[in-house]
């Protein structure tokens, strides 16, 4: 499990990017507020660790993402721009080594996301230069013995515990090879249950905080499904296409959305759908038909 740390200018030193929320590469991150042809999150770049690693995107509409391996080729390059190091890099430098190239999003849409491997990176954003540094732990050597030989579990295998589900001792299986074009396909398909999940995982695809999954009921209510279960029954089936297993529950929103498999366009075109339901009062009739409980008479 990779961590991943910024230069920090402010502290002259690396600062650590959580696991837990999006790092903004936002105006206020790049240029401390200064430059007002940057955006604000979430219109912009950002990093987040989503299914077991760490990526690039962006969503910004004005200005492209260039990302180079940070070696010592680039500190030799004159200045240009504000970088956040006190190390000389040009953006010009950045940008003619560019291993990827994030281009500009289209209005509500996000660029395709980019893996990050271990090592040092550099990347441009308009006239801002931003130093990134991703460290793998160090991967033991194997021991003789169920403990490495020392009396104490080794950290790999206290992390696959983690992952595996406590003290079950049951790996994280892998996804399915397949499991894209799986879970594409019957989103194609099936248009309510891909407006479902985005409602549902709505606070993820905006990008927020500690994000939260929008409560069952509202999902079911808002797009009038069968039951109370259906969003439970929905996560269960895509669990069964991705992995071939349940258990996965907390994965499934990181691999929706690093597989582009569901968008801000699939949130924005559910919210449609909510909207409508709540106008022509299709919501109102979903909350008294749910409301209906076994045991008592059926009102005529």
């Amino acid at each position: 499990m990779g961590q991943l740390y910024l230069w920090s200018a402010a502290r002259g030193e690396w600062a650590r990017c959580p696991r837990d929320e999006i790092t903004w590469l936002d105006r206020d991150a790049l240029s401390g507020g200064k430059d007002l042809a940057l955006h604000r999150a979430p219109r912009c770049a950002g990093l987040r660790y989503v299914h077991h690693r760490w990526e690039l995107f962006s969503r910004d509409t004005t200005h492209r993402v260039f990302l180079a391996a940070g070696d010592q080729s680039l500190s030799d390059q004159p200045i240009s721009g504000q970088p956040i190091s006190g190390q000389p890099i040009s953006v010009e430098a950045v940008r003619r080594a560019a291993k990827h190239v994030l281009p500009v999003a289209a209005a509500r849409y996000e660029a395709q996301a980019v893996p990050l491997d271990e090592g040092d990176w550099v990347l441009s954003i308009g006239a801002w230069i931003v130093r990134m540094r991703l460290e793998e732990p160090a991967r033991p050597q194997a021991q003789p013995g169920p403990t490495g030989g020392q009396g104490q579990p080794t950290r790999e295998g206290a992390a696959t515990a983690v992952l595996g589900g406590g003290g079950s001792g049951r790996k994280a299986s892998p996804p399915r090879p397949d499991a894209v074009t799986r879970v594409r396909a019957y989103f194609e398909r099936n248009a309510t249950a891909r407006m479902a999940m985005a409602f549902y995982y709505r606070e993820y695809i905006l990008g927020l905080p500690a994000p939260q999954p929008v409560p069952m009921m509202d999902v079911v209510i808002g797009l009038n499904l069968s039951g109370e279960g259906a969003v439970s029954d929905l996560k269960k089936l895509l669990q069964g296409m991705i992995w071939s297993e349940r258990g996965h529950a907390r994965d499934l929103a990181d691999f929706l959305l690093a597989s582009a498999l569901l968008t801000p366009a699939d949130l924005d075109q559910a919210r449609q759908a909510v909207a409508e339901n709540e106008r022509r009062g299709v919501c109102d009739q979903a909350r008294q038909r749910l409301a209906y409980r076994p045991g008592r008479s059926a009102p005529r």
